[in-house]
């Protein structure tokens, strides 16, 4: 299918929204809340675009991120009213996210420098885009999720401190934009949410791997053995290594 973006003709994979379509043409289109290994939620709403199904109709404001790609479709990604909106966004954003370098320079790209808003009394840096929640029930956690609304709403805990179910794998940490999940390692100890997990060593090169309770996790996912997850990559280089330079000298030996 063929649709056009800023007035370029561009081809689309079946299945692809407008968002994978601009950015594999290069088009640069801001996000918050996506993330290419997670259903998408388009709750930012960074990455609006204004598309028209047919030349004589007003442009419709959609999320790129949800809006699947289509035939003939007419796409413009920075009109003045889109930027506009992602100014707007990028203001409230600062009263929430003040100490977050990636908004900074979001709202700066924008025109923002500091927000017209009414700043909140304590911001936590959380922006609420849900990638954490998302990233954690992807693995099967289901440990933390949103509480609250509006100005209140915060990302906690079941009964804001219980963290039983969490397994310490650190997802959430990692797909956070602003930095806002704690996640200390040191040695093997991980903490994370007020919870101290100890990873285990690999077999092969001692390194850190994962957690015991992440690994009871993924195995009960997929029924293989918990220890088979405690192996780094370079573990595993060196025993692939290994087993090939055995079969080689069997080989030699044989041909002796």
């Amino acid at each position: 299918m063929i649709l056009t973006i800023n007035g370029r003709p561009l081809a689309a994979r079946p299945g692809e929204t407008l968002l994978q379509v601009a950015r594999r043409a290069g088009i640069d289109l801001p996000t918050l809340c996506h993330h290419e290994g997670l259903e998408a939620w388009g709750g930012c709403r960074l990455c609006v675009v204004e598309m028209r199904r047919h030349p004589d109709e007003a442009p419709k404001v959609v999320p790129s991120c949800l809006q699947a790609a289509e035939d003939g479709l007419r796409v413009e990604t920075h009109t003045e009213n889109l930027l506009r909106i992602r100014a707007t966004l990028l203001d409230l954003l600062l009263t929430r996210a003040p100490g977050s370098e990636l908004i900074r320079r979001l709202a700066l790209e924008h025109g923002v420098g500091d927000t017209t808003f009414v700043p909140q009394a304590e911001p936590s840096n959380c922006i609420l885009c849900t990638l954490c929640t998302r990233a954690c029930a992807a693995v099967g956690a289901f440990a933390i999720s949103t509480a609250g609304r509006g100005a209140e709403g915060e990302i906690s805990l079941p009964f804001v401190d219980d963290a039983d179910a969490c397994v310490g794998c650190g997802s959430c940490a990692a797909v956070c934009p602003t930095g806002c999940i704690e996640l200390k390692d040191e040695g093997l100890a991980r903490t994370i949410w007020g919870r101290t997990f100890q990873r285990v060593p690999c077999e092969v090169s001692g390194e850190p791997t994962i957690t015991r309770e992440h690994a009871a996790l993924l195995s009960k996912r997929t029924g293989l053995p918990t220890d088979g997850f405690f192996v780094t990559d370079e573990g595993r280089r060196r025993q692939t290594a290994d087993t090939i330079a055995a079969l080689v000298g069997v080989g030699e030996g044989r041909a002796a």
